[in-house]
C-alpha cells in the first residue's frame, strides 16, 4: 500500500495516541483515583478510543490469523493501521463456509472482548472505581460500534472486500442468514443497553455521573431527559424554575431533570468563554432540596474542577420563584468567581 490518505489518518492516529499515552502516564494517580473529575473522564474516553481500540484491532486481525492457521492455511500477507487492519491468504486452500468462518472470526474476537468488558463492570465485587469502569464501557461502546456498524456499513458503501461482504456474500445463504440474526441480535442489544433507563442508571452509578446527567453513548455526560408527562409535582417545580432561569440568562443554558435512586434533580449547564458550569438542585421523597453547585466542570483541565458543593438546603420543597431565586443566585456567584 503507497502513502495513501488512508497511512497518513494511520499517522495522525499513532501521533494523538502516544501523546494520550503519555499523559496517562504522568496523571495516572489523579485519573484513577477515586475522585472521578471531567478532565479525568475526558482522558480515559481518549485511553479507550486511542488504546484500547487499537489492542482490539490486533486482536481482531490475529483473530483471522489463528483460525487459518488452524483450518491448515497460510497467511501471506497481513498489515495494523491502529484503527484498521487486514490479513491475507489463499481462499482457494478453503471451502466457501471455511471462508466465511476466517472473516467471522475476527468479530467474534471482537464480541467476546466486548462481552468481558461489560462482565467486569457490571459483576464484579466489589465494584472497581468510576475511572475504570468508564474506560471499559467507552471500549465496549466503540469497539461494538466499530466492528458491527461502522464496518459492514463501509463494506456496503465501498469498494472493498471486507470481512461483512465475505460473510454475507460467501456462496452458503444458511450459514449468511445465520450471521445476520447474530448480527441483528448484537445491534438490538446494543441499542436496548444504551437505551434501557435501568441500565442508563446503573452505568451512571458506576462511572460517578452527576444528578441530572447522564453518560452520553460515545462517552461524555450530557444532561438527561424525562417523559415530560411523568413529572411529579416536585419535578415540575424543578423543570419550571430551570426554564425561567434558562429563558432569562444572556448564554444558552441546557437543562435536564432526571431521577435517581431516592429523588429527582434538575441541572442547569452554561458555557463561560472556555468553562462550563453546572448547577443542580436535587429533591428528596421528604421534601428536602438541596443546591449544589459544579464550577468548572468539564472544563478539560486538570485539578480545574473542584467537587459539588451544597450551597443552600429547603427543609421542605420549595416553591417555583424560590428555587428560581436561588438558582439564579448561584448561576450568578460561580460567574463572578470566574
Amino acid at each position: 500500500m503507497g502513502f495513501s490518505p488512508f497511512i497518513l489518518i494511520s499517522l495522525f492516529y499513532a501521533v494523538v495516541g502516544i501523546r494520550v499515552v503519555v499523559q496517562i502516564v504522568q496523571r495516572r494517580r489523579e485519573i484513577f483515583d477515586t475522585t472521578f473529575t471531567p478532565f479525568d473522564r475526558s482522558m480515559v474516553d481518549q485511553a479507550a478510543f486511542f488504546i484500547l481500540v487499537p489492542v482490539s484491532v490486533a486482536l481482531h486481525e490475529l483473530g483471522h490469523a489463528v483460525t487459518i492457521w488452524a483450518l491448515g492455511g497460510q497467511v501471506v500477507d497481513f498489515g495494523f493501521y491502529g484503527f484498521a487492519g487486514y490479513v491475507s491468504f489463499y481462499p482457494d486452500q478453503f471451502a466457501p463456509a471455511e471462508r466465511i468462518l476466517i472473516a467471522a472470526a475476527g468479530s467474534i474476537v471482537n464480541l467476546i472482548l466486548i462481552l468481558i468488558a461489560l462482565a467486569l463492570v457490571f459483576f464484579r465485587k466489589p465494584p472497581m472505581r468510576a475511572a475504570y469502569n468508564e474506560l471499559l464501557l467507552q471500549f465496549a461502546f466503540i469497539s461494538g460500534i466499530n466492528a458491527f456498524i461502522f464496518y459492514p456499513v463501509l463494506d456496503v458503501v465501498s469498494n472493498f472486500n471486507g470481512d461483512w461482504r465475505q460473510m454475507y456474500d460467501g456462496g452458503v445463504p444458511a450459514l449468511s442468514i445465520a450471521i445476520g440474526i447474530i448480527h441483528i441480535a448484537i445491534i438490538a442489544g446494543g441499542w436496548w443497553f444504551s437505551h434501557n433507563p435501568r441500565m442508563k442508571a446503573r452505568t451512571a452509578t458506576l462511572t460517578d455521573v452527576p444528578p441530572g446527567y447522564e453518560r452520553g453513548m460515545l462517552g461524555g455526560i450530557q444532561p438527561s431527559k424525562l417523559d415530560l408527562t411523568t413529572l411529579s409535582p416536585a419535578e415540575r417545580t424543578l423543570r419550571e424554575a430551570a426554564e425561567r432561569v434558562a429563558g432569562g440568562w444572556d448564554t444558552r443554558v441546557e437543562t435536564g431533570v432526571q431521577r435517581f435512586n431516592g429523588g429527582s434533580a434538575v441541572t442547569l449547564s452554561w458555557r463561560r468563554g472556555r468553562l462550563q458550569h453546572v448547577v443542580a438542585a436535587r429533591t428528596f421523597p421528604n421534601g428536602t432540596t438541596d443546591l449544589i453547585a459544579i464550577p468548572n466542570a468539564g472544563s478539560g483541565s486538570p485539578g480545574a474542577s473542584p467537587a459539588p458543593r451544597q450551597l443552600h438546603r429547603w427543609p421542605s420543597t420549595p416553591s417555583a420563584d424560590d428555587l428560581t431565586m436561588g438558582l439564579r443566585m448561584a448561576m450568578e456567584s460561580i460567574d463572578r468567581e470566574g
